[in-house]
């Protein structure tokens, strides 16, 4: 079976991390992400995919820059992106 379809949301420490510094951090954009938890764009972006196909992640766009904030965040960090 394809990796894309095996892996889970928290069945790597890396993105349990990611959901936690986005919860903690609120609306992050993808380089203060990578910067954060000194990770590569390229894992990075493997790491969004999955959390953002199990519902943990959002992505919203907001004058041309792409954040990304936890399925659980508060109303009041996506109220500051709105």
């Amino acid at each position: 079976m394809a990796r894309a379809k095996t892996a889970t949301a928290l069945s790597d420490p890396r993105r349990v991390a990611l959901i936690k510094l986005l919860e903690e951090r609120g609306p992050l954009t993808q380089a203060q992400i990578a910067k954060a938890l000194n990770m590569s764009w390229g894992q990075l972006q493997w790491h969004l995919y999955i959390l953002e196909r199990e519902g943990r992640v959002r992505r919203i766009t907001k004058n041309g820059f792409t954040y990304y904030v936890s399925a659980a965040a508060s109303t009041q960090f996506l109220s500051d992106l709105e």
